[in-house]
């Protein structure tokens, strides 16, 4: 089965798929996952990010001095392999985006971390910020997809240290 190479960052980390850590630490350690193409939980996770997208391009024109931490994920490919990376500080230009590559590339080499990247709004497959107020993640629909394939109780401990709510 092909692969993607999925890039989550919850605030500052990633997640990847290993037995010896949880996803609290792979996070922490900036880790990534693949995840196969196809998914359903990141299909519909894709897809729950596409339709809210609008509310969330709107509030972050003109977000309210609690909200911060704005980002979008974009899927980049090279040679037949497909990373997603988060990006942040969002600008519109005249052929739809541009925004600051926050990960470190694993696969992907024709970008890097704090590139500036143009991409297209059908491009954007996720999308998140922060309430600093209410010390809670919005969106991130895809770091819950990864979260339902992780034991209950290490994606609990993961939602409560990042403020995600996957409901």
């Amino acid at each position: 089965m092909h692969k993607i190479l999925l890039i989550v960052v919850l605030l500052a980390g990633c997640s990847q798929a290993t037995d010896a850590k949880t996803v609290l630490e792979r996070a922490q350690d900036d880790d990534v996952t693949e995840v196969p193409t196809g998914d359903p939980a990141m299909e519909a996770a894709f897809a729950k990010a596409r339709a809210s997208l609008d509310g969330f391009l709107t509030l972050e024109k003109n977000p309210p001095p609690h909200l911060s931490a704005f980002s979008v994920k974009v899927g980049i490919e090279q040679d037949g392999y497909k990373e997603f990376f988060w990006l942040s500080d969002l600008d519109e230009t005249a052929g739809g985006y541009s925004a600051i590559i926050d990960n470190q590339p694993e696969r992907v080499h024709r970008v890097r971390l704090g590139q500036r990247y143009e991409f297209a709004r059908g491009e954007i497959v996720d999308w998140t910020y922060r309430d600093d107020e209410r010390q809670a993640t919005h969106g991130n629909f895809t770091g819950c997809a990864l979260l339902s394939h992780e034991p209950p109780e290490q994606a609990e401990a993961f939602k409560r240290e990042f403020g995600l709510s996957c409901d």
